[in-house]
């Protein structure tokens, strides 16, 4: 029995040195570990005011391109107004002009054509007098003739 007591107190005195030497290597492994969680938060502590300042200015930018997009926004609302009222106002004086051209073109055919259609009924006088007087009709074709002269006088009538 004193063997198996020997080999208890062996096994047991192995064990709480294994323990002591996981123990020891957990501290050392805790403090590797702690010094370079503070190295990190020292960085990371060194870093944070630039961050801030950059999220600041971050902030103030985002803030002057939201009030620029506004003005754009505005601006581009402003342009297509404008844009309408001057394509309605084209539009308005294309169909003034084009009653003024149309008006002007009336005008000068009524002027231009005035002095053909009286020099087309003297025409149409003489030849009808020439053909009468030389071709010795009798009275019913010269009835016939004149109908027709009235005819084409009343539609082209001189002016």
């Amino acid at each position: 029995m004193e063997t198996l007591l020997m080999v208890a107190v062996v096994l047991i005195t192995l064990a709480v040195l294994t323990q002591a030497g996981v123990l020891i290597a957990m501290y050392l492994m805790s403090r590797r570990v702690t010094e370079k969680v503070e190295v990190l938060m020292n960085e990371s502590q060194r870093l944070m005011a630039p961050m801030e300042s950059i999220t600041s200015n971050l902030k103030t930018v985002s803030e002057d391109l939201k009030e620029s997009g506004k003005i754009a926004r505005d601006q581009l609302l402003h342009i297509q107004e404008i844009v309408s009222e001057t394509h309605d106002t084209i539009r308005g004086q294309m169909f003034e002009v084009r009653e003024a051209v149309l008006d002007t073109v009336d005008e000068a055919r009524d002027v231009v054509m005035r002095p053909v259609r009286e020099y087309s009924a003297i025409a149409t006088a003489i030849s009808t007098g020439l053909r009468t007087f030389f071709s010795g009709r009798r009275k019913e074709e010269i009835i016939k003739v004149d109908v027709e002269t009235d005819e084409q006088q009343r539609q082209y009538p001189a002016a």
